[in-house]
């Protein structure tokens, strides 16, 4: 089977470090594909000169799509670019461990999972209350969550038989309406419509990601994830499963503060769904 990585890109200098880890597995995706959301013509200038000489990263097979839009719009245009059996969804962001295709793969390859997710872990250089917070999440999305249900997988470390993505698309009406959770949506429909998903522990990713500045950054971000987690449950008819999970509880305080939101992005999500996205054409 083919496999293709595909990594969303807008002006991120992170990208090279994403593609010299790609460069150092054991073994190399048979292409490389950038969906690129834009980036200035100067980036892509460098970044091309740049991929081109360095001796590591000149083994890939790397291939540039410029497809402007949001990363979710993204995604969706490059849909039409996958022709491979297996794609893998890394972020610019993320640097994969030498083992980590062979690890996401697998249990593709060997026919035992139609869609798998493996591991990010946030490298955080100096700790504080905010990063602090995201990496108690992290602890608990894969300590606790995913082991409960693979659709709480983040789409960034995923591998998925190409044949999935073809047929159910993302559902671009959350990218207009909220604009998170589109890879909750995605996992949920890939079940409900038969596929078998699995966690992989030892697909492993450092996740080099920019955390919110300020609280109230923090306040927005979390509420804005809160809003799309609920429109997706909503939409799923998940909501009812995910109240009686008995999942990890967060000690950070502003684990209160988010407990104190969820009621509202649930009470938003519902009228979010049934009077505006449920309503949009797909």
């Amino acid at each position: 089977m083919t496999i293709v990585v595909e990594i969303c890109n807008f002006n991120d200098k992170r990208l090279a470090e994403a593609l010299r880890g790609l460069s150092l597995q054991s073994r190399l995706p048979d292409r490389v594909l950038i969906a690129d959301g834009g980036s200035s013509e100067d980036y892509l200038s460098r970044m091309k000169s740049w991929q081109q000489s360095d001796p590591g990263v000149g083994r890939l097979n790397v291939e540039w799509k410029v497809l402007k839009g949001t990363p979710l719009e993204t995604r969706q245009k490059s849909i039409d670019y996958l022709d491979e059996d297996v794609t893998v969804f890394l972020d610019s962001d993320e640097v994969p461990m030498s083992n980590w295709l062979d690890e996401i793969t697998a249990p593709i390859l060997q026919g035992n999972a139609d869609f798998t997710g493996g591991v990010m872990h946030s490298v955080i250089n100096s700790p504080d209350f905010i990063s602090s917070y995201y990496k108690e999440i992290e602890d608990r999305i894969y300590g606790s969550d995913v082991t409960i249900d693979v659709t709480y997988m983040p789409l960034g470390n995923t591998a998925w038989k190409t044949e999935i993505l073809k047929r159910l698309k993302f559902d671009m009406r959350l990218a207009k309406s909220c604009g998170e959770a589109e890879d909750y949506d995605l996992e949920m429909r890939a079940i409900d419509s038969g596929y078998r998903g699995a966690y992989v522990p030892g697909a492993l990713v450092k996740h080099f990601q920019n955390f919110p500045k300020t609280y109230w950054d923090l306040v927005r971000k979390r509420y804005q994830y809160l809003l799309g987690a609920s429109v997706v449950m909503i939409k799923n008819r998940r909501l009812g499963k995910r109240v009686r999970e008995k999942r990890m509880k967060l000690r950070h305080p502003f684990g209160k503060v988010e407990t104190l939101l969820k009621p509202l992005a649930l009470v938003h999500g519902f009228f979010r769904w049934h009077f505006r996205v449920s309503r949009m054409k797909s």
